[in-house]
């Protein structure tokens, strides 16, 4: 009875060919979760015995990432033992390499950040200026942006988007867009006058629309205050 319903056929693979694939997928992911656990904890032993703190955080910023690379290879190998149309293999193929790309894009914002939180921060708190600390949050979300920027552009080109045509549409729909998100280009322009004139950096207390706190971020788009009762308020620059 069940040699009958395994050999039975279902989009070009038989009952059986699924689970198997099946299995080889969930087996992934829990092996995954194995090197998650166990292989990281024995990684982090060995990098705390050493002096140089840099092996530490770039484990900790590898972690994650190889986990996920994992599950999207061991996914790959369990459904090249299907048998696929060419068409699907097309499309599988070129959503490995998004992900892959999306995989590498997420570790390298992870390992940037990092770094700069770890070696730039404590070295800017350190200056007498203030200006320095406000611009840092906004170095980070920058890089962080053009990595993603970059990494979604390569995933569209390799999508087969063709990538130059799209960044020429991007300037006949850029008046489109400054309609649309106005309100944001006015917070962005609030954020530049901040800079300037300095009616207030990051550390003072300041009474604004109602709320008394003390500066603790000045973004692109946005201020935020911790009120005098602890409270996180955020208040757009505009």
């Amino acid at each position: 009875m069940f040699e009958g319903l395994f050999s039975k056929t279902y989009y070009h693979n038989t009952i059986l060919e699924w689970i198997i694939a099946l299995a080889l997928i969930v087996a992934t992911v829990v092996f995954a979760k194995m090197i998650y656990i166990g292989a990281g904890s024995f990684v982090k032993k060995l990098t705390k015995k050493t002096k140089n703190e840099f092996d530490d955080l770039l484990v900790d910023m590898l972690e994650e990432p190889m986990v996920f690379a994992i599950i999207i290879l061991g996914v790959w190998y369990s459904l090249q033992t299907l048998n696929m149309t060419a068409a699907a293999e097309s499309v599988l193929g070129r959503a490995y390499y998004i992900l892959i790309i999306f995989d590498v894009a997420w570790l390298v914002s992870r390992l940037m950040d990092a770094v700069v939180k770890k070696y730039v921060q404590p070295f800017v708190s350190k200056t007498e200026g203030k200006l320095d600390d406000q611009l840092l949050p906004l170095l980070r979300k920058g890089i962080k942006l053009s990595i993603w920027v970059v990494a979604i552009l390569v995933a569209l080109n390799n999508a087969g988007y063709n990538v130059s045509a799209l960044l020429a549409s991007l300037g006949i729909g850029g008046l489109a867009f400054a309609l649309a998100a106005k309100d944001t280009i006015a917070n962005l322009f609030g954020s530049f006058t901040i800079f300037i004139d300095k009616p207030f950096e990051v550390g003072d207390r300041i009474v604004v629309q109602g709320y008394d706190g003390i500066v603790v971020e000045v973004g692109l788009r946005s201020t935020r205050l911790r009120t005098l009762n602890g409270r996180m308020v955020t208040l757009a620059n505009s």
